[in-house]
């Protein structure tokens, strides 16, 4: 028997841990990629972006790590299926009872894992990357701009200037050229020989230039000015980046922001959401491990690529299903604590079910 556990424990692990491996370098490549469209126009350094996909990793560590259990168990139980060792098993009088144990304690350790992953190291990772940002909105506020060197100034303004300088809180420039497009389709561009920026009223000046600009009818606007003002309304100057969410709260950060709140509106079941999330996700280890082993069992196929394919679909259906119990409790269609309660029977429901289904035709499937 001790052989026997050792041995599954063994697989699980094992194909647990080449999963990880590939998920996490997809996942976290994938992920930091589209996180870091919204670091470039903040000018991060080569070591800003690398400790931000390290962060995105830590952030997703839970996610990547559940669906790696999911994976490896699943592809641990088809080998062992498909090369007659489950089979043999039985036949040396090994029950379902005997497969389940190890599988509990494998899944036990992973639901730790998770815990871990999920209600620390997420928050914390998540925090860390605002830090960054709000360190980078400063930064990118105090410095003086960069001469000869295109930089964004939001979605809707690109600046070129030949010279700047910073005095005080004021940026004045020489030889500019400002790229602008507007939200009625309208876009060109502003060619001045002087210029400033005012960041405590967010006012640009343009001194003595030109103007030109077309709209999506081929209309050709041309504008001579002496003084031109206009107000900036870009994302680096937003005030909802200088903020903490939620998500990147500390646990005792959100229980004393929900004291905070008064029962019954909108934000009051976002926050009880995401703080009864933090001990309910992990638990998604645990029922996932068992659906991995009994969808190795029943599914009746030869070709990994085949097995890979459906088992992330299966994944993906879990995964919608909990978010969708997830939104009710956030929106406030059901108690947050009762959704994730919910969801959770009825996963245990179809795991009871298989159960029972593999008992009374275990022939069949092996």
């Amino acid at each position: 028997m001790k052989i026997f556990w050792k041995y599954h424990l063994k697989e699980y692990f094992f194909y647990t841990f080449v999963f990880f491996i590939v998920f996490s370098a997809i996942i976290t490549l994938v992920q930091g990629i589209i996180k870091l469209q919204d670091f470039l126009e903040l000018n991060p350094s080569f070591k800003v972006i690398f400790q931000l996909f390290i962060y995105i990793f830590f952030q997703l560590l839970s996610f990547i790590y559940t669906l790696s259990v999911f994976m490896g168990v699943l592809f641990a139980i088809h080998r062992l299926k498909y090369e007659k060792e489950v089979l043999a098993f039985c036949s040396l009088g090994f029950s379902l009872k005997d497969f389940m144990k190890p599988l509990l304690v494998f899944s036990l350790i992973s639901l730790l894992i998770t815990f871990l992953a999920h209600f620390f190291l997420s928050p914390w990772s998540k925090r860390q990357v605002k830090e960054i940002q709000i360190e980078l909105v400063k930064a990118q506020i105090e410095k003086p701009f960069p001469e000869k060197k295109p930089i964004s100034l939001g979605k809707d303004f690109y600046l070129y200037v030949r010279k700047a300088e910073k005095i005080d809180k004021t940026h004045y420039f020489k030889n500019i050229f400002l790229l602008k497009r507007e939200t009625n389709g309208k876009k060109g561009f502003f060619i001045s020989q002087n210029g400033s920026y005012s960041a405590n009223e967010n006012i640009f000046t343009l001194v003595k230039g030109w103007g030109i600009f077309i709209d999506p009818q081929s209309n050709i606007e041309v504008l001579r000015f002496g003084d031109y003002k206009f107000r900036l309304n870009t994302k680096i100057l937003e005030e909802e980046k200088l903020y903490f969410k939620r998500g990147e709260k500390s646990f005792s950060e959100l229980k004393e922001d929900i004291r905070g709140l008064k029962p019954g509106t909108s934000d009051y079941f976002r926050y009880l959401n995401e703080y009864y999330q933090r001990f309910f996700f992990p638990l998604s280890a645990l029922f996932l491990a068992f659906q991995a082993f009994f969808l190795g069992i029943y599914i009746k196929t030869s070709y990994r690529f085949l097995l890979f394919f459906l088992g992330i679909a299966v994944f993906l259906i879990f995964y919608i299903f909990y978010n969708f119990f997830s939104s009710l409790g956030e929106n406030g269609k059901i108690f947050p604590f009762w959704s994730f309660l919910s969801f959770y029977f009825l996963v245990s429901l179809l795991l009871i079910f298989q159960y029972f289904g593999f008992k009374r035709k275990r022939e069949i499937y092996l």
